[in-house]
């Protein structure tokens, strides 16, 4: 058990062993919350690591009728020639 001292800023340092085995790096996120006279931290998911499952239907809208295939490919050539443009 590794022991930590707080800051005058409310500073602590996670010991290096700990990081490690929770696989935090700079800058990983971390729930903090008091139950049962215990201080606990939970690491939370990298917001930055989706998967196609959590993101998966999120530009769906049901009014919005799918386009053919050469509508699709004309909206692309669009895109990419507005984009390219000088």
């Amino acid at each position: 058990m590794e022991t930590v001292t707080l800051s005058s800023k409310g500073q602590l340092v996670i010991p290096i062993g700990v990081r490690n085995d929770a696989h935090l790096a700079t800058g990983s996120r971390l729930q903090v919350f008091y139950l049962d006279g215990e201080i606990r931290l939970r690491p939370l998911p990298d917001p930055s690591a989706s998967s196609l499952d959590t993101v998966a239907g999120c530009l769906f809208k049901p009014a919005r009728k799918p386009l053919s295939e050469s509508q699709t490919q004309a909206a692309i050539r669009a895109r990419l020639k507005a984009r390219n443009a000088p």
